[in-house]
């Protein structure tokens, strides 16, 4: 199958999830045609044959007004697929999804609470993976042997709960952020115990980050989300918290306890590689547009 793709290519600040999803779909043995959303070519994109369209945002941070993408997917003649990845609020995110709903075949979104919350019949829940490149685990790191790290971007609620852990542990915690690859792997093989915040997920949205953890080696602890049941065992898995006093006698506990933590890593880390990789996403992608008779099976 050829399919074109366009997407935020080349982004230093963020894990290159477009890449992990090229790298995919060629190692399935589709023909991939990427297009650089921060170098929008309408017209090359029209004329670029293809069996599929596959898109995230179309530009939506990068200058593409919304009319643009709209007149883009009108003139495309095969069938057009997005995957969204945020959590979808009530401002422009929600915006942009009401008014590209009706010019795709399909689309793919993170935030199964808006599913949930509206009716539409051409869209369904994917989460995101971890890209299947190179997924051998990492090595221990002096500068990366912290007891309690959280990895991501500092704002709302998450400046109190930033605070709150180097209240509690000073030196031993260490936060994080654009730590990816490779380094991403040796972090998780040298921290002991990785945190989540509750902001901004909510039972039917968790972020890339539980599965970039995991899928690189590294121990969680986690907001406990019902959606999140489906695929993550609580004390198998990850470690699962329902409030603040859980969350630190969580910490402490598997701080003391290697052997139980290291034993709960490694099934994380063995499930996320072995069931949702970007491949598997993929797999999963392909088989419900098969079913929705948006592509032919086996195309």
């Amino acid at each position: 199958m050829k399919i074109k793709y366009l997407g935020n290519f080349g982004n230093p600040f963020s894990d290159s999830t477009e890449e992990h999803i090229k790298y995919a779909f060629e190692q399935m043995g589709h023909e991939v045609t990427i297009f650089n959303e921060k170098e929008f070519d309408m017209d090359a994109i029209i004329k670029e044959p293809a069996d599929l369209f596959l898109f995230h945002k179309g530009g939506q941070n990068t200058g593409v007004e919304l009319p643009q993408l709209m007149e883009l997917l009108n003139k495309i003649t095969c069938p057009k697929i997005f995957w969204y990845f945020d959590k979808i609020d009530r401002g422009q995110r929600e915006t942009w999804l009401r008014a590209i709903l009706p010019f795709v075949d399909w689309g793919f979104i993170t935030d199964g609470g808006w599913i949930r919350r509206n009716n539409y019949d051409n869209i369904s829940q994917l989460m995101q993976g971890v890209g299947n490149e190179d997924m051998k685990l990492g090595k221990f790191t002096e500068k990366y042997a912290h007891d309690v790290v959280f990895l991501g971007s500092i704002y709302g609620d998450r400046i109190n709960f930033v605070e709150g852990l180097k209240a509690v542990y000073g030196d031993r915690f260490k936060l994080y952020n654009n730590v990816f690859g490779r380094d991403l792997y040796d972090l998780c093989a040298s921290a002991k115990v990785i945190v989540a915040p509750r902001s901004i997920q909510n039972d039917f949205y968790w972020s890339s980050r539980v599965y970039m953890m995991l899928g690189s080696g590294g121990f969680l602890i986690h907001p406990k989300l019902e959606g999140m049941k489906e695929e993550f065992t609580d004390k198998e898995h990850l470690v699962y918290y329902l409030n603040g006093l859980d969350f630190k006698e969580s910490i402490d506990y598997y701080l003391e306890n290697d052997e139980e933590r290291k034993k709960i890593q490694k099934a994380g880390y063995d499930l996320v590689t072995s069931k949702y990789t970007y491949q598997d996403r993929l797999v999963e992608i392909l088989k419900k547009l098969e079913d929705e008779n948006i592509i032919k099976a086996n195309k």
